[in-house]
């Protein structure tokens, strides 16, 4: 993915009016912003909330990047909105913190469902580049999450303007590694056990082909219908799998299962700390030990008893998420 060129950003129109937002009333530690980002190669406009202290010297800036899957500013999932915690905290502690919506979502255009990852390292550094622009004389970096932590590595080895990364539960395995990691430990926590695997790694060999999709589609069919049996003659069953299948060749799944990110990691020469929970069953733990391998400059440390919000969790797995109080 390295050969996915960076994109120019579109100054013109880039802030739009400002109103100050407190943490509470006696106590006004920072001020939020509406703006739009707009990345003229992508031909995006992103809306997105800029925060930022309001007295002191401004130690730094930052620009977030969310998660796999179509999501708003604050990273919204579950009744938790991570995002938007770290940002108030941060420009509480004399940051400016930019926080976007992802394409077509919220204040946000484009086409999110034709986007792939090199679509959202394009947007990101478009946002680097204005947050460079309104906050000049700091250093900027950015903090990603899951993908987003994906985003900051490629961002971290082939963008000048940016001089750090932060990576919360960043995946350092190629994407049908990561898949089938995800898959085994999802299995056995849940019930002690994973048969699948075979059936997995079909699927994913097909998905990650390069025969086009008229092609893969329906050798992927004939997988999934022999592995449901007589069922896959109801309907609705034959509904689900074609969604299914959708998702699967979809670009954005397909260029994910794809990528292999040693050579960023390798390739990152700005401070970079990288970040799991003891108990993510989404992208383990041990990604860090690949990152340490890889990257011997990377700072890399597990918080012990968080899932991959970061929130302490008793068994890490995502139905747990919303019972939690914490959003990080």
């Amino acid at each position: 993915m390295l050969m996915k060129r960076l994109k120019r950003f579109l100054a013109t129109g880039a802030m739009a009016m400002a109103v100050a937002v407190c943490v509470n009333a006696s106590q006004p530690d920072f001020s939020e912003s509406e703006v739009t980002v707009v990345n003229d190669d992508g031909n995006v406009s992103l809306a997105g909330t800029l925060t930022r202290p309001v007295e002191g010297v401004l130690k730094g800036a930052v620009v977030l990047a969310t998660g796999s899957g179509q999501q708003n500013r604050d990273e919204e999932i579950m009744g938790h909105r991570p995002f938007r915690a770290i940002a108030e905290r941060l420009s509480t502690a004399g940051y400016a913190v930019l926080r976007l919506d992802d394409r077509g979502i919220g204040g946000s255009t484009g086409d999110f469902a034709s986007s792939t990852t090199d679509d959202f390292v394009s947007d990101i550094s478009a946002a680097i580049n204005y947050v460079d622009s309104c906050c000049p004389g700091v250093a900027v970096g950015v903090i990603g999450h899951s993908e987003g932590g994906t985003v900051a590595m490629r961002i971290g080895a082939s963008d000048p303007k940016c001089r750090f990364i932060v990576t919360l539960a960043a995946p350092a395995w190629r994407g049908d590694s990561l898949i089938m990691s995800q898959s085994r430990a999802l299995a056995v926590a849940m019930t002690g056990r994973w048969d699948n695997e075979p059936l997995q790694r079909r699927i994913l060999d097909l998905a990650m082909s390069d025969m086009p999709a008229s092609l893969a589609r329906p050798m992927i069919y004939m997988v999934l219908s022999e592995a449901a049996g007589d069922a896959a003659k109801i309907p609705e069953v034959q509904k689900q799998l074609n969604s299914q299948i959708d998702a699967l060749l979809s670009p954005w799944y397909r260029n994910m299962l794809r990528y292999d990110p040693a050579a960023d990691i390798a390739g990152v020469t700005v401070p970079w700390l990288a970040l799991n929970g003891s108990k993510d069953v989404q992208v383990l733990p041990s990604n860090l030990e690949t990152i340490s391998a890889l990257n011997r400059n990377a700072d890399t440390r597990i918080l012990d008893g968080h899932n991959h919000l970061f929130q302490p969790a008793t068994t890490g797995l995502p139905q747990e998420y919303a019972a939690i109080a914490e959003d990080i």
